[in-house]
């Protein structure tokens, strides 16, 4: 029996350490190496060539699917599966589309990641049982990302999410590990994006489409 190598990228240490305990019990699984960011990750794999990786969306610094095309860059023939606690039907999109193999939420069993780490692994496609079938149906049509905000990168994206949510710079930078200065260029970059001139226009923007 072929053993599957996993590498973990996953800002939470109890996530990895949990992960990598449930993987490594699997007689055909084994984790070799862990990451908490983008950095460390490429560093790492530099010298690992693991089968699949496992990859959280938010991370400090670039966000884990814009990371994507530079991981199958690196690490060839690699599958890769996001792991996330976002629901949202343009993010799975974004990361089938950047070349995910799977999507499986926090939220799962476990036995799922672990089912979703085999398939990957194979070539098959692997998604949640518990994404919502509206989520499902948007992916399969392909119109999961549509609209004005898909010219917005996926950091773009999840700032413009928070921004709806009423969070200041300083809020959002916490939440995603980023400075607020960061954060407030990422706000002005979606503003010329979205031809808004000021921020109440661009809350007004985004209302319309992040429904509450």
């Amino acid at each position: 029996m072929a053993t599957i190598s996993v590498f973990i990228v996953d800002d939470h240490p109890v996530i990895r350490h949990g992960v990598s305990s449930v993987l490594n019990k699997k007689a055909d699984i084994k984790v070799i190496g862990e990451a908490e960011d983008s950095t460390s990750a490429l560093q790492k794999l530099k010298t690992l060539q693991p089968d699949v990786i496992i990859l959280d969306i938010t991370l400090k610094g670039i966000s884990g699917i814009d990371l994507i095309p530079t991981l199958k860059d690196r690490v060839e023939n690699v599958a890769i599966v996001i792991y996330s606690m976002h629901q949202d039907p343009n993010l799975v999109h974004r990361a089938l589309k950047a070349g995910a193999k799977g999507y499986i939420l926090k939220t799962d069993e476990i036995s799922h990641l672990t089912s979703a780490t085999r398939d990957a692994s194979e070539g098959r496609m692997c998604l949640s049982q518990n994404l919502p079938p509206e989520i499902l149906e948007q992916i399969l049509s392909g119109k999961g990302d549509n609209g004005p905000l898909s010219i917005l990168t996926t950091r773009e994206y999840e700032v413009a999410n928070l921004i709806v949510q009423g969070m200041n710079p300083d809020e959002i930078g916490t939440s995603l590990f980023i400075s607020p200065k960061t954060v407030r260029v990422h706000r002005t970059n979606i503003m010329h994006k979205l031809s808004c001139n000021r921020v109440n226009e661009l809350l007004l923007c985004l209302a319309q489409h992040f429904p509450r």
